[in-house]
This record gives C-alpha cells, structure tokens and sequence, in this order.
C-alpha cells in the first residue's frame, strides 16, 4: 500500500499545478494542497522539473505544469477525437454490411483496436478494444504499414518480423512490399485468411492532414458470408468511406 501511495505522490503535485492553472504555486503552497511534507516536494519537484513536465520560474520561486503534459494529453484527445468523427461512418458500414466493423490507431509496431461495433449476425468475431494486432497479417495492419516510411517498414520487419498466422500469410518481405504497394495505390487492403483461418477483412486508411495515416478501419466476419461481389462491392464503400471519413477528419 505505501508502494502505490508512492507512486501516486508526483500525480498529486502534477494535479495541484493543474487546479491551479496559469499562478504557479509555491512549494509551500504544494505542500498545504497535497498533505506532502516539504523535503518529499522538493525531492520530486526536482524530478518532475527534469523530465520537462513542470516549469520553474525563478523570479517568483513558483511551479506551473511544463510543456510535456501536452504531449501526454494530445494523445487522448487525438484517440478520442478520432473516435468521435469515424462513429458514424462506421455506424453506416456495420448496417450496409452486417458484418464487425473495427477502428484501428497504429501504436508503436503494432495496430491497436480502439473502437469496435459488432455484427448483428449470430456468428461474429471474437476481439476487444485495446488488442493489438499484427501488421503484417491484417487488412487493418497492412493499410498503416502500406503508408508508412520505408525505414519505419524496416523497423517492423526487423523487431516483428513476419511470424506466419495461418499458410496463407505474406512471410516473404517482397512479397508483401508488392502488396503494400498495390494497397496505397488502390486505397483499401484485403485480409484473405491471412491473420485467422475462416476470417476474411477488408481496410481502409484515415488520412490526416498533413496526409499521414495513423488510423485505418476494416469490416471483418467469416469467410463464407464473403462471395467474390460481395468483397468488390464492400471494397468500393470502404474506399469511398476512407474519402468520406479522412475530408470529415481534417474540418473537425
């Protein structure tokens, strides 16, 4: 118990800096707000001052929250913004195809589920918000590694690699790169049992505005609810969602 008291004391000092907005506070001050003794700020005020995430200002001798909460915040306004503007296009693609409808948000070397709106049908898909997913073996994954840098692509191979899903995922890297380019050509990704026997998918990216996708989206359910037409008409909507989505995405 004392551990966790522990590590909540620098969350304390970060929050009482938040309540107290653009005045800064004294360690007396911090001290009098949190229940912290001095030399316990004092030691933690100095760490929390290296790693950028308080400010100093010397002339008044007070601490005010650093620039590098932002990019702590960013994040999760950015994660639920996305979430917010896709909703009702994939709201449209789940009712259009009856089938799950996943939001992905790339994460390091990994794809990220980060919103999820399940098939009506009585067989579905077995997943979860906050799994992470392979790049190289899901229609989702291949759409961010098909607009990523070719050095970002290396590092996935490199510290990845291309573990084989099922006999019909890429494990040759040529073969994927021929992939990854006809997908950023065409502007969506198939998974054809690639990640799961008997799960079939189909991607597309969210640009944003600087034209960098970090964000794609998919429509995924049994292969045998995905004829030929089916995949060429759903592939059509994923396109004109991906246009749709990323325009809405860059006015929000």
């Amino acid at each position: 118990m004392n551990q966790m008291d522990d590590s909540l004391k620098p969350l304390k000092i970060l929050e009482a800096l938040s309540n107290n907005g653009e005045q800064g506070m004294s360690i007396t001050n911090i001290a009098s707000e949190t229940n912290l003794s001095k030399s316990t700020i004092h030691r933690l005020v100095k760490a929390l001052l290296e790693a950028g995430y308080i400010i100093r200002h010397d002339s008044s001798k007070t601490y005010k929250l650093g620039y590098r909460i932002l990019h702590i915040t960013s994040g999760l306004i950015d994660n639920l913004e996305i979430k917010e503007v896709a909703r009702p296009y994939l709201q449209q693609l789940n009712e259009e195809s009856n089938e799950t409808i996943h939001l992905v948000q790339l994460e390091d070397l990994y794809g990220v589920y980060i919103d999820k709106i399940d098939t009506p049908e009585t067989i579905g898909l077995l997943s979860r918000m906050g799994k992470r997913i392979m790049l190289h073996s899901t229609a989702a994954g291949k759409v961010l590694l098909a607009h990523m840098s070719q050095e970002a692509r290396e590092k996935v191979y490199e510290e990845v690699g291309l573990p084989q899903r099922t006999k019909s995922t890429f494990s040759s890297k040529m073969d994927l790169e021929e992939e990854l380019t006809y997908i950023k050509n065409n502007g969506y990704a198939l998974d054809r049992m690639e990640n799961k026997d008997g799960i079939y998918c189909i991607a597309g990216p969210i640009f944003n505005q600087d034209g960098s996708v970090l964000n794609s989206f998919s429509i995924s359910g049994p292969s045998f609810r995905f004829t030929k037409e089916d995949a060429e008409n759903l592939s059509l909507k994923v396109i004109e969602t991906s246009k749709l989505l990323s325009k809405d995405l860059v006015s929000f």
